[in-house]
């Protein structure tokens, strides 16, 4: 597989020179802590490699508390990772249970502290919130806890009930009930409380950093960023165009094992119109605390949404759904939960 991935990599790198060399790499979308740090390391010099000007602000890896062990520790940072995204969830042994986790909640701390003992000053560390039967107090003492850690970053997501999936199953046949609204809008304002009592920044809907915290990869996702993907399953954009990779593993790996250009990968392409590019634009920029340019808007896509949806609008300004801050307008943080339906008032429909 990293074989592969490697000549994936030496594939599409020429169709991204024009874009320049990267700045960040990460490492996610799956467990890739499973690697053996020498595979990581591997990975991080073939991107060198094809962008030798490549002056890398910072390198994520996704891992759970269960691999960061001493060695592993050691290699990652010798490879050149300095930032870890470590998912614990919870730190509440019978949730994690539940969740079908390996580790326990003195394990995830046990864990950090390790990292932080051995070099790693860049850590972020996810939460869930939401769970089914869960109390608000629990998600405090969870908070509680996080905050006592050596990380710099929290992301807290809201547990999401696909169908098709173990949960969806349950819950559709009532065996499990998703967390009612006012148990979710309760957890999201002890979150945000607690966090800014702490002074963290809540620069994105799901997102908190102490100063100096701020993941620099996530946010050129916001900010529509070109970026490059690589293995089974992955996205990437090019600036106007999205693909994803299909997410089948032996397809994948008999696809590169015969590919001779860019042409030949297992991906499938969304092309994006300008109107597409625009809404995303929109959903992205009111996501986060710098929210929307609306002269950017207008120069990059010819049309804005004060102009374009009037209305709508000056409704949601006088509802307070939107506010000016700094020459842009953002959602405020009360109504952010809500906020991708705020969004969707101002899309624009398809040309």
């Amino acid at each position: 597989m990293v074989d592969a991935m490697a000549r994936e990599l030496a594939l599409r790198a020429p169709d991204w020179t024009e874009m320049g060399a990267p700045s960040t790499v990460y490492f996610g979308g799956g467990t890739p802590s499973v690697l053996a740090p020498d595979q990581i390391a591997f990975l991080i010099d073939t991107v060198r490699h094809h962008f030798p000007d490549a002056a890398f602000e910072e390198v994520t890896l996704e891992a759970n508390p269960d691999d960061l062990d001493p060695a592993r520790l050691a290699g990652w940072r010798a490879a050149g990772v300095d930032r870890l995204s470590v998912g614990v969830q919870t730190f509440d042994d019978a949730a994690l249970e539940w969740m079908g986790r390996t580790h326990s909640g003195d394990d995830a701390v046990r864990a950090l502290e390790r990292a932080a003992t051995m070099g790693f000053e860049r850590m972020t560390l996810d939460l869930m919130y939401g769970l089914p039967g869960r109390s608000v107090a629990g998600w405090e003492r969870d908070l509680g806890r996080a905050l006592e850690l050596p990380i710099n970053h929290l992301s807290a997501y809201l547990l999401t009930v696909e169908p098709r999936t173990a949960l969806g199953v349950r819950v559709a046949r009532g065996l499990e009930h998703e967390a009612p609204e006012a148990a979710v809008e309760a957890a999201y304002a002890a979150l945000c409380g607690t966090l800014s009592a702490q002074g963290w920044d809540h620069y994105e809907v799901s997102n908190f950093a102490r100063p100096g915290g701020h993941a620099v990869h996530n946010a050129r996702y916001w900010r529509g960023v070109p970026y490059l993907g690589i293995g089974p399953g992955a996205h990437g954009f090019n600036g106007t165009d999205r693909y994803a990779n299909r997410p089948n593993n032996p397809h994948y790996l008999k696809a590169l094992a015969s590919a001779r250009s860019s042409e030949d990968l297992p991906a499938e392409w969304d092309r994006l119109t300008v109107t597409d590019r625009y809404n995303e634009a929109l959903m992205t920029g009111l996501r986060t605390a710098r929210g929307l340019d609306l002269a950017a808007l207008a120069s990059g896509f010819g049309r804005r949404p004060d102009v374009e949806e009037a209305a709508a609008w000056l409704d949601a300004v006088g509802r307070g759904h939107l506010v000016p801050a700094e020459g842009r307008w953002r959602i405020p943080e009360a109504e952010w939960l809500i906020g991708d339906a705020i969004a969707s008032e101002f899309f624009a429909i398809q040309d």
